[in-house]
């Protein structure tokens, strides 16, 4: 039997992902939310360090529990309770920075055994370990729902449709989705991307068009509302047998906010933005998240893993239903 952990500060103890149970993956079952580490940067064109964000977000975390606590919500005046989860860490994917599509593999491999029995939540690492993440966790999803679309809702400050790119991998940070789509694990019209801005390829957006992609800049956000938004999400889903993965591209956020990422924008989201939109997906499937891009060699502070983890815990608190 387990003594029951005491609580402590946050520069004490051994950093788990909030403060969890570390884990082998025969014990998945035992556990409502299971996180993994993927420390690569590999596939990041630009200011590597996204692979030293796994252990500094652990750190950061450490403080958050999800446990049916009772709290008042300042921001919206109104009492809330957490969900109450059981939060395991099963530590890093193995990493070999020279064989990127075997990496991709035995990330698919992970998520795929974790996304069987329990919910997800994966921390890059740079965007290109979403192909790896998405596609275990699809395979999943569809073993056990066949009759379901597996769609992505995507926060981030790029459209990552682009081409591949001089000698970098297969898969990198500026083409993940476009790699989703043509290798048939995603359909563009089931993609939603939420805060790309500035001034891009146009062969980029002829190709999201062309897919069907859907897409809200950042500026559209600021227009109508990030609520209405979701909500707009929401009823173009209604009718359909459909499940959302998660991925957070921190760079989403605007650079005053963010420094510790590789390829930071102005114009961007604020994090009560990127807040109300987390804390409103419960009115969809859910099926799995990852948090990515970020960069602890950027930022000295270290205030941009202080926002991602509070993200994550509004998230996991108020925003995850569990079916």
């Amino acid at each position: 039997m387990k003594e029951e952990r005491k609580e402590e500060y946050i520069y004490a103890g051994i950093p788990t992902f909030m403060g969890g149970e570390f884990i082998r993956e025969n014990e998945i079952k035992n556990y409502d939310v299971v996180f993994l580490g993927v420390p690569c940067d590999y596939g990041a064109s630009y200011r590597l360090g996204a692979k030293y964000a796994p252990r500094q977000l652990r750190e950061y975390s450490f403080w958050d529990r999800i446990y049916g606590e009772e709290l008042y919500d300042l921001d919206h005046s109104e009492c809330l309770k957490t969900n109450d989860f059981k939060i395991a860490d099963l530590g890093d994917v193995y990493v070999n920075p020279t064989h990127p599509n075997e990496n991709q593999d035995a990330i698919s491999e992970k998520t795929n055994a974790i996304a069987r029995d329990s919910f997800p939540v994966i921390c890059g690492g740079d965007h290109s370990i979403t192909y790896g993440s998405f596609r275990g966790v699809y395979r999943a999803m569809k073993e056990k729902y066949s009759d379901y679309e597996i769609g992505i809702i995507h926060f981030d400050a790029h459209l990552d449709l682009e081409d591949e790119y001089l000698n970098m991998p297969e898969v990198w940070h500026g083409n993940v989705f476009r790699k989703l789509i043509e290798d048939g694990y995603l359909k563009g019209e089931n993609l939603y991307s939420i805060g790309p801005r500035g001034v891009v390829g146009r062969q980029w957006v002829d190709y999201a068009k062309e897919k069907g992609v859907n897409i809200f800049t950042s500026n559209k956000v600021k227009e109508v509302g990030i609520v209405n938004v979701i909500k707009e999400i929401q009823e173009k889903n209604e009718n359909k047998k459909i499940k959302f993965y998660i991925t957070f591209d921190i760079d989403c956020l605007d650079v005053s906010y963010v420094f510790g990422t590789g390829t930071p924008q102005c114009n961007g989201l604020t994090p009560y933005e990127a807040d109300e939109a987390l804390r409103n997906l419960g009115k969809f499937d859910i099926c799995g998240f990852d948090i990515v891009e970020l960069n602890p060699k950027l930022d000295d502070s270290h205030s941009s893993f202080v926002i991602a983890c509070e993200l994550i815990y509004h998230f996991l608190a108020f925003g995850y239903i569990k079916n």
